[in-house]
């Protein structure tokens, strides 16, 4: 990845943190004095100062929207237990043409994490009847990838799910959270935007557009936490995550 295009800390103004939504808010725009990132949202642990970036609420939820209706949710659960951070991800998406439903979309995962390290992922996927599934595991040798579409291999030791609440993801390579392909996303920084959250309220952003294998866009709040996503569905629509409260 080039220089311009690494995920840097935010900077000055500080944020201030929002109760009702549970993320930081922020009015003005950034200066270019550097931000030391905090400790919030390790869910009340002793954490570094560099902890992984998890809502205070122990949840990541967002509505899925395709042509002004609610088609699905897009669900992360957050846990702790003896050092361990559990992530129990769910996609539900069910897309309807009137009363009948003309595509179905459903996964079910589990990433875990240890010292700062991702060492277990396992997923199974059901898209429109094709079955998916991929499992990762960390072993001496690295994270081992097996998957639906690929022979067992190796992860880069950059490489992280594509689950997306991590923003240090936008680092190096995905792997693909349904099949378990290694993918070689191209980041772009876009700068500071605003978002807009389920609950109506807008939230200043960071906006990054990701190419290559794929195209996706992402936004981070304030303390990295994921706000947003939006990309173009096969029949050329607009898929867009709004975030609701935890």
């Amino acid at each position: 990845m080039r220089e311009d295009q690494k995920v840097l800390p935010w900077t000055d103004p500080r944020p201030t943190w929002d109760r009702k939504s549970g993320m930081f808010l922020q009015t003005s725009f950034i200066s270019r004095r550097a931000f030391a990132l905090g400790t919030a949202g390790w869910l009340g642990c002793a954490a570094p100062a560099r902890a992984l970036p998890v809502q205070r609420s122990g949840a990541l939820l967002f509505d899925i929207w395709r042509k002004q209706r609610r088609i699905g949710t897009h669900e992360l659960h957050f846990s702790v237990s003896n050092g361990t951070l559990s992530v129990d991800i769910a996609v539900r998406v069910n897309v309807l043409f009137g009363p009948i439903a003309i595509s179905h979309y459903r996964l079910d995962g589990i990433e875990k994490w240890r010292d700062g390290q991702v060492f277990h992922v396992a997923t199974t996927t059901n898209n429109d009847g094709e079955a998916d599934d991929m499992r990762a595991d960390r072993h001496p040798q690295g994270l081992i990838v097996q998957g639906s579409k690929v022979q067992t291999y190796v992860a880069p030791a950059n490489a992280l799910p594509a689950t997306h609440w991590n923003q240090v993801e936008l680092n190096g390579p995905w792997i693909n959270l349904q099949n378990g392909r290694l993918l070689h996303p191209s980041v772009k920084r876009l700068g500071a935007d605003k978002v807009r959250v389920a609950n109506g309220d807008i939230l200043l952003a960071r906006h990054y557009r990701v190419s290559g294998d794929f195209a996706l866009q992402l936004w981070y709040g304030y303390h990295r936490q994921w706000l947003s996503l939006a990309f173009t569905g096969k029949d050329g629509s607009n898929i867009t995550y709004l975030r609701r409260d935890g």
